[in-house]
């Protein structure tokens, strides 16, 4: 293997390795159902309220 074709498989593999990182991420990713979303908001809602006080 020459560096010719090491530095091929570097700037090829590379945004390859990256893009699959990427989709596997947002396919995985989980969502808040809206029960947790109520939680974070009332949570979210306390804390302005102490920083008001």
């Amino acid at each position: 293997m020459s560096g010719t074709d090491l530095w091929f498989i570097v700037v090829a593999g590379g945004p390859l390795i990256l893009m699959v990182v990427i989709v596997y991420v947002l396919l995985t990713r989980r969502r808040r159902g809206p029960a947790e979303r109520r939680e974070s908001d009332r949570g979210a809602e306390r804390l302005y309220r102490e920083e008001g006080d």
